[in-house]
């Protein structure tokens, strides 16, 4: 196919991913500034941490808003607003020098970004799509677990290099050089450019929900699958984020050097690009229930398998597994609720459903860290993790015997 006529749509997947990969910079650099910071400031890890919560918690507040904002006006503004706020908390985090302001700049700022990123994105790809959707999505997804593969080892090179402050004014720097000129040509839907979804006018393709077809919010938020999807990804959330903040500082605690430590989280971001590009084939043709059991499984497995980790290689082995299941994850956060809900109020729903799940994001990685700052180590965080996953998984079956429609 010529560039030519190349569809808008992939147009759109191309930026999108782009857009997601700068945002991986966020999600998985804070771990691997987590000592240093907390060496510099003598401040506990679990009140540091604090300041991912907050993100995830302002996240959370306003993904509704956001949705709905963007099932209105479409992404470009909103994602344009978070390049400006999350490149701007790069900045502020290079000049701190009080709690207050790591909770402002990582927790507030970068907070609202990620409110203005991730609901009016993913809740555009699909509108783009009448086939095709799962590959899209699972593609658009799989830009977090590339910035994953490339953002810890390189946030460790300009700490060690530079010194934590200038790692942070070079990261805020990419973020705005990089979001905001790509937020520009973001768009809401085909319809709006006088276009047809990309596969439309394939009768072969497994038929696929209009833009027109679905539940309301409203209807939305009073079926059981919706909440109990909501709690399952809330657990797992609460999971990921242990992970993302105190992996690198477990290892380093138990003496893996600084740098091996930093290349797991990398390794977690690399191996979830897998799991997402591999959901996002097979999501049109599986159930997407079945699918999120299997996902659930593995990352509980995995986690497991941690709590008796101490050799590097047993670390690697789970950041492969985990990093898999993780990211397979991510693209069933777009596609279960499609199937199940439609497109009408698509980013409204994904609001609410991050709304819910965000309170487990949220207390994944100051509980951790109160539970380091109070035992001296993080074997009970890991068996608190292994618990709340293990319970996700029964939700999950739960779920799956849902007859409600």
């Amino acid at each position: 196919m010529k560039l030519k006529h190349l569809h808008y749509g992939w147009v759109t997947v191309i930026i999108a991913t782009c857009l997601f990969a700068v945002q991986g910079i966020v999600v998985y650099t804070f771990g691997v500034f987590l000592i240093p910071l907390a060496t510099a400031f003598t401040w506990d890890r679990g009140v540091l941490s604090g300041a991912v919560s907050v993100a995830w918690l302002v996240s959370g507040l306003l993904a509704i808003l956001s949705g709905r904002l963007s099932d209105r006006y479409g992404p470009r503004v909103l994602v344009t607003i978070s390049g400006l706020l999350v490149g701007a908390g790069f900045l502020l985090m290079s000049q701190i020098n009080s709690l207050w302001q790591v909770y402002l700049a990582r927790g507030f700022l970068m907070g609202v970004g990620g409110a203005c990123v991730f609901i009016p994105i993913m809740s555009t790809i699909p509108r783009w799509f009448a086939s095709k959707r799962g590959i899209a999505i699972g593609i658009v997804s799989a830009g977090f677990g590339l910035g994953g593969m490339f953002a810890p080892p390189l946030a460790q090179w300009l700490i060690s290099g530079y010194g934590w402050r200038q790692a942070f004014l070079i990261l805020g720097l990419i973020v705005l050089a990089i979001n905001v000129p790509l937020a520009q040509f973001m768009k809401h839907s085909p319809q709006r450019m006088g276009l047809k979804p990309y596969g439309e006018a394939e009768p072969t393709e497994t038929k696929q929900p209009s833009a027109i077809e679905g539940v309301s919010f409203k209807q939305a938020i009073k079926t059981s699958r919706l909440w109990l999807f909501s709690v399952i990804l809330a657990g797992f959330w609460f999971c990921m984020q242990v992970i993302i903040v105190h992996l690198a500082p477990y290892a380093t605690d138990i003496g893996i050097p600084a740098a091996i430590a930093a290349s797991m989280l990398a390794v977690i971001g690399g191996c979830s690009v897998i799991g997402r590009l591999f959901m996002g084939f097979i999501s049109d043709r599986v159930s997407s229930r079945v699918a999120l059991i299997a996902c659930v499984t593995a990352a509980t497995l995995a986690l497991i398998w941690l709590t008796f980790a101490k050799e590097i290689w047993m670390f690697y082995i789970f950041a492969v597994v985990f990093g898999i299941a993780y990211g397979a994850i991510v693209p069933l956060e777009i596609t279960l609720p499609v199937k199940l809900f439609g497109l009408r109020s698509l980013g409204a729903i994904l609001g609410g459903i991050m709304f819910i799940s965000t309170i487990g994001g949220a207390l994944g990685a100051p509980v951790a860290g109160s539970i380091f700052d109070a035992k001296g180590s993080y074997d009970l965080a890991l068996l608190a993790s292994v618990i709340v996953s293990a319970l996700a998984l029964i939700l999950s079956l739960i779920l799956l015997r849902s007859k409600e429609t």
